[in-house]
């Protein structure tokens, strides 16, 4: 793969079609004191800026584009935070990995820490340094508990559980071209409102989406108002193949243990769906972890003929004293919320108000892009 993609790039340059760098921030976190943050350099080919487009031909066309990206090896990436730099090389697969120990972080300052990133060269490339910022979760000593979700048809309307039927959802480019499930920037926001503010309670998304993604996530979450948080998401170089094919377990088990382990004094609830295994996988993390997780919500997007795998593990995961909630909106998870004391009084009804208000508007427009009934 390496002298594949040596012999490629040395093609490219000889023909000149080599693009300008570009570097991606991606957000960070602190993980058993130690800060993390990841980004990725690559050749800038107009897919992260790229204005919003309904031609589904152009779509597809910067879909494509930004799934085969051209990885920049060998760059310098410098940084600096909280009064500390220093710089880092990016790997053969574009991606670089920021760790700073002992920094002194004032939980008082919480949630954020900026982290400011330059790249300042790569190997054949002419360009003026190229700056980006990225941020780093900082856990509030008023936090209560974290929240774990996944992202794909969980919070964001994206088709992946009938990619073929939905590829025009699937190859979205833009945020705006994508549809949030009636409810979720409410839920989300009582779940992490608390004694210190809004981000009281730290929320992090792990999703078997490639990095790739990073972007339009991001973006949609801000412009529906969901609140931030870091991402782990998945190295598509390392295992395509496992992504097309929707293999999922191994990816989103390793990354629940490993914020089980960097954050050992919180509890968590978990949000899923039903079309990628999140409710066998967020069994496994109840019996892995007894007394970690507090409440598990999973979002039903199945037909409404398929029935049998997921009400069982749903069921599994009371049995060991989890609480747990299966439908297709998210009023019932917003009234156990309320039940545990995990969101304010009023959740489930603001809730319930933003279902009917899409429910009333896809009506109206005699379209129904999002499964809305109660």
């Amino acid at each position: 793969m390496r002298r594949l993609r040596g012999a490629r790039f040395a093609l490219k340059r000889r023909l000149r079609l080599t693009d300008r760098p570009t570097l991606v921030a991606y957000t960070g976190f602190v993980e058993n004191g130690r800060v993390r943050v990841k980004g990725r350099v690559l050749e800038d080919e107009g897919v992260f800026d790229a204005p919003h487009s309904n031609s589904a031909l152009r779509n597809l066309w910067l879909t494509f584009k930004r799934y085969e990206t051209d990885e920049i090896a060998g760059a310098r990436v410098s940084w600096r935070a909280a009064g500390r730099e220093g710089a880092v090389t990016s790997g053969e697969d574009g991606y670089f990995q920021i760790e700073i120990d002992n920094l002194a972080l004032d939980p008082n300052e919480a949630p954020w820490l900026p982290v400011e990133l330059t790249l300042e060269t790569a190997r054949h490339y002419d360009f003026k340094p190229k700056r980006a910022r990225s941020r780093v979760r900082i856990l509030s000593p008023q936090a209560r508990f974290g929240v774990i979700s996944d992202i794909d048809d969980t919070i964001i309307h994206t088709g992946a559980f009938k990619m073929l039927r939905h590829w025009r959802i699937v190859t979205a480019n833009s945020p705006e071209a994508r549809a949030a499930f009636p409810g979720v920037s409410h839920f989300y926001r009582a779940l992490c409102a608390g004694a210190a503010g809004p981000e009281t309670n730290p929320v992090f998304y792990v999703s078997s989406s490639p990095w790739n993604l990073f972007d339009i996530f991001q973006r949609f979450m801000a412009q529906k108002e969901i609140p931030d948080g870091p991402m782990l998401l998945r190295n598509l170089s390392e295992d395509a193949m496992g992504w097309l094919m929707r293999r999922h377990h191994g990816h989103k088990d390793r990354m629940i243990d490993r914020l089980m382990a960097a954050y050992p004094e919180l509890s968590f609830v978990l949000i899923g769906d039903s079309g990628q295994k999140d409710a066998s996988i967020y069994a496994g993390a109840v019996r892995r972890h007894p007394g970690r997780i507090l409440a598990v919500h999973i979002h039903d997007v199945r037909p409404s003929e398929a029935r049998g795998e997921v009400e069982d593990e749903v069921e599994r995961i009371r049995a060991l004293g989890v609480p747990a909630t299966l439908s297709r909106t998210l009023a019932r998870a917003a009234e156990l919320a309320e039940t545990l004391d995990l969101a304010a009084a009023g959740t489930r009804e603001a809730v319930v108000a933003e279902i009917a208000a899409e429910r009333d508007k896809a009506e109206r427009f005699g379209r129904f892009p999002v499964i809305v009934q109660p």
